[in-house]
């Protein structure tokens, strides 16, 4: 493995050990109904998910951004991306 490799490999870890917290944080944005957090956080997952091979999270996440600022139900789009970041969970 090269070392652009590993330092990817190495972030890609760092990002899935995140994922609880992010999970919890789009909870706490979700009970309280900010949907300005929503986008932004899932924006920012968005493309960090794509960065390190995380194609279904990233996607997941676009969709709950795009939900969140068309103020359309977000509760389909938040359940799957709530999935996916727990199977990231180590």
């Amino acid at each position: 493995m090269n070392p652009l490799d590993a330092k990817l490999a190495e972030l890609g870890a760092r990002f899935d050990a995140r994922a609880g917290d992010e999970r919890t944080s789009l909870a706490d944005a979700l009970a309280a109904g900010d949907r300005a957090a929503i986008a932004q956080q899932a924006h920012r997952l968005a493309g960090i998910a794509g960065m390190f091979g995380r194609e279904e999270v990233g996607t997941a996440a676009l969709d709950l951004e795009a939900a969140a600022e068309a103020g359309a139900d977000m509760a389909d789009a938040a359940a799957r991306l709530d999935r996916l970041l727990a199977s990231l969970q180590p």
